[in-house]
C-alpha cells in the first residue's frame, strides 16, 4: 500500500510527463503512440515501452511522454502494470539502461 506522499509523488510525476508529451508531441503524434500501445496490446500478453517504441519506429521523436500515454490506456482498460521491472534493451543514444514497467494487456 502506498502512502500519502508517494502517491503525491507519482502523481506529480505522471503529470510532468504528460506536460513532456504534450510540449513535444504533436496531437498527431501522441494518437500514433496510443495506436502502438493498442497494437502491442493486442499482439503481446506482456511488454515494455521498448516494443512501443520499436513500433513507432527509429524516426519518431523520443520524449519523456511514454509513460503518461502507457498510464493513459491503463486508464482506459486497456493494460494493467504488472508491477515488476526489467531493463532497456533498444539500445542507441536514448537507451540508458533505464527500468522499464512490464504491462500486461487486458
Amino acid at each position: 500500500m502506498l502512502t500519502k506522499h508517494e502517491k503525491s509523488r507519482i502523481a506529480v510525476a505522471i503529470a510532468e510527463s504528460q506536460a513532456s508529451a504534450n510540449a513535444r508531441w504533436t496531437p498527431q503524434q501522441q494518437l500514433d503512440v496510443d495506436a502502438a500501445i493498442r497494437k502491442m496490446a493486442r499482439m503481446k500478453p506482456r511488454f515494455t515501452a521498448d516494443e512501443v517504441w520499436h513500433e513507432l519506429g527509429p524516426t519518431f521523436p523520443v520524449t519523456k511522454g511514454m509513460t503518461a500515454r502507457l498510464v493513459y490506456a491503463q486508464r482506459r482498460g486497456l493494460i494493467k502494470n504488472t508491477g515488476e521491472i526489467t531493463f532497456s534493451k533498444r539500445g542507441g543514444v536514448h537507451d540508458h539502461a533505464q527500468r522499464l514497467t512490464i504491462w500486461q494487456s487486458l
